[in-house]
């Protein structure tokens, strides 16, 4: 897709990256190239020389440098799935609950026998029965799903695969966001909404790329999240 965009659409893989090698960083850096939903346009690639092998199989083998390790996870990484196909005063009908898992399963596991009970399975995990008729609780579970399986489960195996081989594991969740007229009121901390916070953002007001109205508990909670990453980098 990349290559049809900037003309270097051959037959052959080799006269395709050799034309792409002669680009411009800013011309193949500028082209809008969008994945199949939920996946990402351009991973990691198991090539058997940089990555030798699924960095899961790696991890259960022990095959990786023993450091200590700082990870974590935002309470509603997946919002950027929900924001723009919910009803902002209502939440979600039950029959979108339903189109939205269905094409959640379709674009990540194709069509596999058994789709059909994963579907369900996923459903039902994933519905507040104790207020099922609740739009509003609809859209909350529908984006602890989208959290759990594209940011928290595989953060969770990592850190218990570091950890399964003695190396130090802190893992931490984010659950604050500054307030901002861009985000809806209904958000939890979505993915990134922690790194004004790292990097101190709250202490010199907003910017362009953080819009936001930082107040002192955020300048509080910015310099805490700073000590708390600085002293991990120093002392573990």
């Amino acid at each position: 897709m990349l290559a049809k965009k900037v003309g270097c659409n051959f037959p052959e893989t080799v006269d395709v990256v050799e034309c792409l090698r002669r680009k411009s960083y800013r011309e193949l850096v500028d082209q809008d190239i969008q994945p199949t939903r939920y996946h990402i346009a351009f991973g990691p690639v198991v090539d058997g020389d940089v990555l030798p092998d699924d960095p899961e199989i790696l991890m259960e083998q022990g095959e990786f440098l023993n450091y200590d390790i700082l990870l974590g996870v935002n309470q509603g990484e997946g919002f950027r799935f929900v924001e723009n196909l919910v009803d902002p005063e209502d939440g979600i009908s039950a029959s979108y609950f339903d189109f939205a898992v269905s094409n959640f399963v379709d674009n990540l596991y194709g069509y596999p026998e058994g789709k059909d009970i994963l579907r369900e399975t996923i459903k039902f995990m994933y519905t507040d029965w104790a207020d099922r008729d609740n739009g509003e609780m609809r859209r909350k579970t529908l984006l602890a799903l989208f959290t759990d399986h594209q940011w928290v489960a595989p953060a969770i195996a990592t850190a218990k695969l570091h950890a399964e081989y003695q190396s130090p594991t802190y893992f931490y969740t984010f659950y604050h966001h500054c307030q901002s007229e861009m985000k809806a009121i209904w958000a939890d901390a979505a993915h990134g909404d922690e790194i004004p916070y790292v990097f101190g953002i709250p202490m010199i007001g907003a910017t362009e790329l953080f819009p936001c109205n930082f107040s002192k508990n955020d300048v509080m909670l910015s310099a805490v999240v700073m000590t708390y990453w600085t002293n991990f980098a120093k002392t573990g």
